[in-house]
């Protein structure tokens, strides 16, 4: 059963984030600003998948990564949005792709969540591209990680991608550091907004630092097997110019992690 933990009074409630990612998505700020997958990101996903396996999406926005698997590797996708514009994106996109029988479609307060999670059928999950740090509160943080090691099998594959502390957003930490400080929000915390069509949109934000995910991981019950960057230059950059997400890719290879943009990890059940 889920909990109803209370989070710090200056982070997003899952209402609040809901609005504010209904708004992001209708825009098309979105889609336009990450069109296609991150090359390393789709690269660990395809290799932990079989054919014919299934793959939990968790935030799976527009679909970028699982409409990928979905075709690649003939994979039984449930795509999760708490967004209800992404979710009807989603829905119309799987069927104009002739995916409407591979892409089932839900939030994480439906019944077939909760049916899905306990399952424990899933060869992989994933958390793409920052989506754990949109999550408010190191409990529900938490509580979705464990939603994940629950649906997965004993042999299979969480993927996730955090944002990385050391190089995100730092004039939005220093601001929010009095906010931090006065235990409004938890430290790593940030918000920040999102100009759309001259309308600000409110959003939140976890930044990560590699010890702290990977100190959740073993929390919720994972072993990290590989931690490594997701990129180097930003996510927007490297989605937009297949040269630049090569070289991007080949960057990674070679950077410590924790000067790269992003985090990304494997991690399996313990």
């Amino acid at each position: 059963m889920k909990q109803t933990e209370s989070v710090p009074s200056a982070a997003l409630g899952r209402n609040e984030m809901r609005r504010s990612y209904d708004a992001y998505f209708a825009s098309g700020l979105y889609v336009s600003r990450y069109p296609k997958p991150n090359r390393r990101c789709l690269r660990l996903l395809s290799a932990a998948l079989p054919k014919g396996g299934r793959l939990l999406d968790y935030g799976a926005g527009e679909g970028r990564y699982c409409f990928a698997l979905a075709k690649s590797h003939d994979a039984d996708v449930l795509a999760v949005d708490i967004s209800a514009v992404a979710r009807s994106h989603l829905t119309s996109a799987a069927q104009s792709e002739g995916l409407g029988a591979k892409v089932t479609v839900c939030d994480v307060g439906d019944a077939a969540y909760t049916r899905e999670v306990e399952s424990g059928s899933y060869d992989v999950a994933l958390l793409g591209f920052g989506v754990l740090g949109h999550i408010a509160g190191r409990s529900r943080r938490l509580e979705a990680l464990i939603d994940m090691r629950r649906a997965l099998k004993p042999a299979g594959t969480l993927v996730l991608g955090v944002p990385n502390a050391f190089r995100r957003m730092r004039e939005q930490q220093a601001e929010c550091r009095p906010m931090v400080e006065r235990g409004e929000l938890e430290p790593g915390d940030i918000r920040y907004r999102r100009s759309v069509g001259g309308n600000d949109i409110a959003l939140f934000y976890h930044l990560f630092t590699e010890t702290e995910i990977r100190d959740d991981l073993t929390a919720a019950g994972f072993t990290v097997e590989q931690l490594t960057g997701e990129s180097l230059l930003p996510e927007s950059a490297v989605t937009h110019s297949s040269l630049v997400g090569i070289l991007d890719d080949l960057a990674c290879a070679v950077v410590p992690p924790g000067l790269c943009y992003g985090l990304l990890v494997a991690a399996r059940p313990r």
